[in-house]
């Protein structure tokens, strides 16, 4: 990770952040969501059920693909310029959800308050991603789960050792994103159980970021609320 002083990461956000990364945020990924990225999506968030609540939604991307399963949806997002656009997508598709201005490293809701937490590409710019599963594990009821999406350390050891290379560029211009993180290793660290782990790919995508991983993991049933 490249430390930014909260000085520099004031003109990044109100530069970079708000004028490129967060405004052409959809326009970068539209190739990808309209070449199968979007039917991936689908997949993954159409098994969300009950009270659901969606970490760092970005500019939801995901709002389409909730079902009638879930009986109130919660979006969170820390990025003030992501949560513009989020607020008039929601409003533009006359969607019933709350918005909060959140971190997922640490969320402003109670121990086992959801049925459904939902992370897609979230994993890779997070400081502390073991964090934020730690919060998703707590926040969720017993048997609960967590559905995610993330792009990943490539298994291809070639193109890992070029995502190594290109990281530190890759994390400004990602605005914080780790392309070389093997996540799914996080994962299992996690207070969470895997009960799905799909491996594929971002369509169109570049090769430093088009290795994805997919699922679903369960809070188990017999696991205390306070995590570690």
């Amino acid at each position: 990770m490249i430390a930014k002083s909260k000085f520099i990461q004031s003109i990044y956000d109100a530069t970079w952040g708000r004028w490129v990364f967060a405004g052409a945020y959809d326009r970068f990924l539209k190739g990808a969501e309209e070449a199968g990225l979007s039917e991936q999506r689908r997949q993954v968030i159409s098994k969300a059920r009950g009270r659901t609540l969606e970490l760092a939604t970005g500019t939801g991307l995901n709002l389409p693909h909730y079902g009638p399963a879930v009986t109130e949806l919660v979006l969170t997002e820390p990025y003030p310029h992501m949560v513009t656009e989020l607020e008039r997508k929601v409003k533009a598709m006359g969607r019933q959800a709350t918005i909060k201005t959140a971190f997922a490293e640490s969320l402003p809701y109670p121990d086992e308050s959801f049925d459904t937490v939902v992370g897609t590409m979230i994993l890779c710019s997070a400081d502390k991603p073991e964090l934020v599963l730690n919060e998703a594990a707590r926040v969720l009821r017993k048997g609960g789960q967590y559905l995610f999406l993330e792009h990943v350390r490539n298994p291809d050891q070639k193109i890992a050792r070029k995502q190594d290379l290109v990281q530190p560029g890759w994390y400004l211009f990602g605005n914080g994103c780790h392309c070389n993180r093997d996540t799914a290793t996080t994962l299992k660290s996690s207070p969470l159980v895997l009960e799905e782990l799909n491996e594929g790919h971002i369509p169109r995508a570049w090769s430093i970021v088009e290795a994805m991983i997919s699922g679903r993991a369960v809070r188990p049933a017999t696991q205390s609320p306070t995590m570690a």
